[in-house]
């Protein structure tokens, strides 16, 4: 098949979550399928980026945006119902740009990732298109004003969620809509009740994210809290683990020691560091920052979709403690493949414990290890999704047909 795909960033390097889907997706479709690439690019290293994703791509193109663009675009849309982040990435160039590709190449499908990028394909009558969202971003709005104590800020995300709730139905335009887990879908249900919502979980490259022997070497006071620290509940989490959390888990274990390893942490994440926390910032080879610990937490308590920073670790066999909120859209088993609590005291005395016990922390390993690979392994993740392409293409030639033989009488 021939495939267009529409993304807001340049799907390279593959180190955060929304890069490392495209990436994955690409790679493994490439194989198969020949891809067309469209996508935004902000900085002069997002066009050296992109050069390393013509291995992968038959043809790649790209929209200069940059960010003092994108910031007076979203000025001006405070003054209409469209949501920020749409009018972030709002673009007559990018529109034009599809535009022509489509005109000048037959596509199979287009694939739209993110509902910031549907207002430029969800017109479209042809080709079969879908639109992979990955979760659903009023679930997040939604948990974040609750979370929110800053009165103009809950204002602005009461505004925001109130736009995406109504700018959602635009998933009824697709012929089908992605998301990662079962509560994106049910809130997607909600907004957007005629879209054919699909579930596409999130997934692991079990070709690097392998232990290849046993975890013997580990450091048995490492705790490891990953994620992208400019990305707003994981700031919120580091920052309850830090405050509430980790200071239950010193009383019981002082040598204990928390590593915070992720891109772009700000000054309060920055400021936690001592002796006892350390803050990486970016590394280039996360794997072995997940090897050499006891533990890896996710104390998220917000958000949506599904979380790198547990099947990560899981494929890696690597014990986890998270939230209840951190593994929704899981298929996992409390006490079997992870340990989840949401409050401060369980949630520390589930991390000692699995310092303190190896019988335990086997038992997490191995079946952490089994689940993933049993349900999140990219390779059959992304043969679901090429089914699904056939059956649409399938689908649409049929309803097509009658048309043309019409046309003909």
């Amino acid at each position: 098949m021939k495939i267009l795909l529409i993304t807001p960033r340049v799907p390279y390097p593959p180190y955060r979550g929304d890069k490392l889907k495209i990436f994955n997706l690409i790679k493994r479709l490439s194989r198969r399928h020949e891809i067309h690439l469209l996508c935004f690019a902000q900085t002069r290293q997002d066009l050296e980026n992109l050069q390393h994703l013509r291995t992968y791509c038959r043809h790649i193109d790209h929209v200069k945006l940059p960010v003092w663009l994108s910031l007076l675009k979203c000025f001006a849309g405070l003054f209409t119902q469209i949501p920020l982040q749409v009018q972030y990435f709002k673009s007559r160039r990018m529109q034009n740009l599809i535009d022509q590709t489509c005109r000048q190449h037959h596509f199979d499908v287009i694939h739209t990732h993110l509902i910031r990028m549907a207002q430029y394909t969800a017109e479209k009558h042809r080709p079969v298109k879908v639109l992979d969202l990955t979760d659903a971003v009023s679930l997040y709005l939604q948990r974040f004003t609750a979370r929110a104590k800053n009165p103009f800020v809950k204002l602005l995300l009461k505004i925001e969620l109130r736009r995406m709730m109504r700018y959602e139905r635009i998933l009824e335009k697709f012929n089908a809509c992605f998301v990662c887990s079962e509560p994106d879908r049910e809130q997607l249900r909600t907004t957007a009740p005629e879209a054919a919502i699909k579930l596409i979980p999130n997934g692991v490259d079990l070709d690097y994210f392998s232990p290849n022997g046993t975890l013997s070497d580990h450091d048995p006071d490492k705790i490891i809290f990953t994620g992208n620290l400019s990305y707003y509940p994981n700031i919120d989490g580091i920052l309850y683990f830090t405050d509430e959390i980790f200071p239950l888990i010193k009383k019981e274990r002082p040598s204990a020691k928390l590593y915070i390893v992720g891109q772009s942490p700000p000054a309060k994440v920055r400021a936690l560091a001592s002796r006892e926390v350390i803050v990486t910032g970016f590394v280039e080879d996360i794997k072995q920052h997940y090897l050499s610990s006891a533990v890896a937490v996710s104390p998220i308590r917000f958000g949506a979709g599904t979380l790198n920073k547990i099947i990560e670790p899981l494929a890696l066999g690597v014990p986890v403690v998270a939230t209840s909120v951190g593994v929704e859209g899981l298929e996992v088993i409390q006490g079997e493949d992870i340990l989840v609590a949401d409050h401060p005291q369980a949630f520390a005395q589930y991390v000692v414990r699995v310092l303190r016990e190896p019988a335990l922390r086997e038992k997490l390993r191995q079946g952490g290890m089994a689940v993933i690979r049993k349900q999140y392994d990219w390779d059959p993740i992304v043969a679901r999704l090429e089914e699904i392409y056939h059956d649409l293409v399938k689908e649409k030639t049929r309803e097509e047909k009658p048309k043309a033989l019409s046309a003909v009488d």
